[in-house]
């Protein structure tokens, strides 16, 4: 019996993900990549997200409906915005350890990502809001390509303005639909993993 290979489905992987950015002559994400902070390479991103990060979520009471609620608000316009929003303040109240559980379970994922050493170094830079929101579009930019709905959740980014937004229609009339842009956000080339491979 051959067995499953998932060392070699993983070197499938990245090497087709290595010939389409060479193909389209894009720019892609391949192997593992360092975070600069303070001038320093705090950690090294891995290559592929490993499914232990998302661990800490599990059994966080009212997480899904949270969730469903700014994905709600994110969208919606209007009246429909305030309902969103209030619904999200209503989850946070029926739940009062829910806010701190958030922040310990986003901190546990931090260091299952970026490990120990890197989630510290990362702490002892004092990152802002800001700092952690970019921190977050890059990671989910590296991992899941495909998944521009977070720069629309999270709002614009700076560094990855460049690389176009989703555009909404102005008004509510019947001129006709708006095509979407992608924006997925710049990402690097690491050819070193090719190597490694």
């Amino acid at each position: 019996m051959a067995g499953i290979d998932l060392d070699a489905a993983r070197e499938r992987r990245l090497a087709a993900a290595a010939e389409k950015a060479r193909a389209a002559k894009a720019e892609y994400t391949v192997g593992e990549e360092p975070l600069i902070f303070g001038g320093a390479t705090v950690a090294m991103l891995p290559a592929e997200l490993p499914l232990a990060v998302w661990e800490p979520l599990v059994g966080i009471p009212y997480l899904p409906l949270l969730l469903r609620s700014l994905v709600e608000a994110a969208q919606a316009q209007g009246d429909q915005q305030t309902e969103a929003a209030s619904l999200i303040v209503d989850v946070l109240g029926s739940e009062p350890s829910l806010p701190s559980d958030l922040l310990a379970a986003a901190a546990e994922m931090g260091r299952r990502l970026l490990g120990e050493d890197g989630f510290a170094r990362l702490m002892e830079q004092r990152p802002s809001h800001p700092d952690i929101f970019e921190l977050v579009r890059a990671v989910w930019a590296k991992y899941f390509p495909g998944g521009a709905g977070l720069g629309e959740l999270m709002g614009p980014s700076e560094l990855l303005s460049s690389a176009g937004t989703t555009s909404k229609p102005t008004s509510s009339g019947t001129t006709g639909s708006t095509p979407a842009v992608s924006g997925d956000g710049l990402v690097t080339l690491d050819s070193s993993a090719l190597d490694a491979s």
